[in-house]
């Protein structure tokens, strides 16, 4: 005998997503296609990351982006505007990443080994922001703004501030958690700016370039990373030796 459902109790069955419109007719609506400020964005970033800065015009985006100039300069005021919110955008994100690793509940020890990580893998995502800091570095950051600098500072904090609390918790050495950030993203940046670079190197040097897989890549620089952290042994002098 079926058992009679209850009036108002929604038959169970796969959900649509939410906030899913429908079209008259009950229809379900075309995912709508990425706003204008997004296609700039998107368009820029490549543009940039290909062609630097000075190689870089407003044309080119336009076309890239399929959109008129005008609706460049709607949404960004000037190229350099359009620039630094492409690079505010990449720290943004990292800063996100890294402050929502530090306040988990891990050890400071994984907190590290986790920040190179996903320093590394959102790299590989962001494949435009490693040679864009690399210009940035050779030309001496003179188009990096201070608002931009206040949100690189933010990952740099997100990251101090793991290396603060190992050694608060005696689970680090006494290293300077500055400099320690410095010698883990360097490295890192170039490794994501020189992928073509590697791949000729493997090629003519006749070395397996799976040796310098990104992998392999984060397992190395987390096994330094630890090295630098270990606290150092009783009687050890300031370089670690035992006096």
């Amino acid at each position: 005998m079926r058992t009679a459902r209850r009036p108002g109790r929604p038959k169970s069955g796969p959900k649509s997503p939410r906030h899913r419109q429908l079209e008259p007719g009950g229809k379900p609506a075309p995912p709508r296609a990425p706003d204008s400020r997004h296609r700039v964005l998107t368009a820029a970033t490549a543009e940039f990351a290909l062609r630097g800065f000075e190689g870089t015009t407003v044309d080119r985006i336009a076309a890239r982006a399929r959109l008129n100039k005008a609706m460049i300069y709607y949404h960004f005021h000037s190229k350099r505007a359009l620039y630094t919110s492409v690079l505010r955008d990449v720290f943004t994100l990292f800063g996100d990443r890294l402050v929502a690793i530090g306040a988990s509940a891990d050890d400071p020890a994984v907190k590290m080994d986790r920040f190179v990580a996903v320093f590394i893998r959102e790299g590989q995502q962001l494949a435009h922001a490693a040679p864009m800091m690399l210009r940035e570095i050779a030309e001496g950051g003179r188009r990096l703004d201070e608002e931009t600098y206040k949100v690189m500072a933010r990952v740099m904090r997100a990251v101090t501030a793991i290396v603060d609390e190992g050694r608060g918790a005696g689970r680090f050495a006494d290293v300077d958690p500055l400099l320690l950030y410095l010698s883990t993203i360097w490295p890192i940046v170039v490794y994501l700016a020189t992928t073509p670079i590697r791949t000729a190197v493997a090629r003519v040097a006749h070395f397996d370039p799976h040796r310098l897989d990104p992998d392999r890549f984060i397992q190395h620089m987390q096994m330094l990373n630890r090295r630098a952290l270990m606290p150092a042994a009783a009687g050890a002098g300031p370089t670690g030796e035992l006096s």
